[in-house]
């Protein structure tokens, strides 16, 4: 495993300094933000199928505060690194396993615990995993929340339960994160509700592949209409994926 953070990125480094200090593992500070390393795996050396995880700030215009874990990828739009229309390896089952540490250790703390929909670069064929703390300095420089995230990362590993991809709901991925708590499943790659125009045939593939052992698909239902449902259906039927609304 490899642990990647920019030096200009105050929550990242947050983590990094306990990840380093507190638990004695390596981080490789890029000097650009690693959204826009694209290969980031030749540039860090990682090997075949190594996974990546990237320590990084997430930014939001409520400033919700926030603690999250998101694959990576684009639909139609790429402003912020990677490729449109490609997904990056996601270890879906190693993200669970952080996501489920914050969940544990940060009880109390004022913070909303979520997955996040699939977004922005870097395009990578390695598995890569961000986790990030929200939303504005004072969450970035937050020493509770950086030794929780260390601490999550530090003490993960690959669960064994199932992985499905996500279509519906919001950026923050509520209730897809309830369903991974709730039920032992790992969310894959997610597309939210308003990335229903890019969802082509090949979109959707390029999700369940990317997506290492998924089995099938979960779709928030009153996320759309019956037209939407009708056409999700009908190329989920065509591909022979498994899919169930929720």
């Amino acid at each position: 495993m490899k642990i990647v953070t920019g030096s200009d990125d105050p929550a990242g480094m947050n983590i990094a300094s306990f990840i380093r200090k507190d638990f004695g593992m390596d981080v490789i500070e890029l000097e650009g933000h690693p959204v826009f390393a694209e290969h980031i795996e030749k540039i860090i050396g990682a090997d075949k199928n190594e996974l990546i995880i990237v320590l990084s700030k997430h930014s939001s215009e409520k400033k919700v505060r926030s603690l999250t874990v998101h694959p990576v990828g684009n639909f139609d739009t790429n402003d912020l690194g990677g490729e449109k229309f490609r997904m990056s390896f996601y270890n879906a089952r190693f993200a669970r396993s952080i996501l489920m540490n914050v969940h544990k250790y940060a009880q109390g703390m004022d913070y909303e615990v979520t997955y996040e929909a699939t977004h922005h670069g870097p395009y990578s064929d390695n598995p890569i995993i961000f986790v990030e703390i929200g939303s504005t300095d004072v969450e970035y420089g937050d020493k509770d929340a950086g030794l929780v995230m260390a601490r999550s990362v530090k003490e993960a590993y690959e669960d064994d339960v199932e992985v499905l991809c996500g279509i519906g709901g919001l950026h923050y991925a509520t209730r897809f994160t309830s369903l991974a708590v709730r039920e032992n499943i790992a969310m894959g790659h997610i597309a939210s509700k308003y990335r229903i125009n890019a969802l082509s045939m090949e979109i959707i593939e390029e999700m369940k592949k990317k997506s290492l052992g998924c089995s099938g698909f979960v779709i928030e239902e009153k996320s759309f209409n019956s037209l939407y449902r009708k056409n999700l259906k009908e190329k989920l039927d065509s591909l022979s994926y498994p899919y169930r609304f929720i």
